[in-house]
């Protein structure tokens, strides 16, 4: 398990797994990583990708955190890396 910093622009996004289909678009979300915006904000987040049939729509990839009450919120700041998150702590 890599606990270094991806660059987006280099190492591209986390791996994503489809959540849905249909005969309209395709969804693919990563799982939840640290990232790193440009503004060096620090946030547990996950990515979102969109994937339209119709080309006439644009592909979207937005990055989502958690805010109080547990509220989604879009990541409004560019992300320039990520990197996989630690293991739990479990207690002793």
């Amino acid at each position: 398990m890599n606990k270094d910093w991806n660059s987006v622009k280099k190492v591209g996004l986390p791996e994503l797994e489809e959540v849905t289909t249909t005969n309209f678009r395709s969804v693919y979300e990563s799982k939840e990583v640290l990232i790193q915006t440009k503004r060096g904000e620090r946030f547990v987040a996950y990515c979102r990708k969109e994937v339209y049939v119709d080309k006439r729509y644009r592909d979207g990839i937005n990055w989502y955190t958690y805010g109080t009450g547990g509220r989604k919120m879009k990541v409004m700041s560019k992300v320039v890396a990520w990197m996989e998150l630690p293991d739990r702590y479990e207690g002793e």
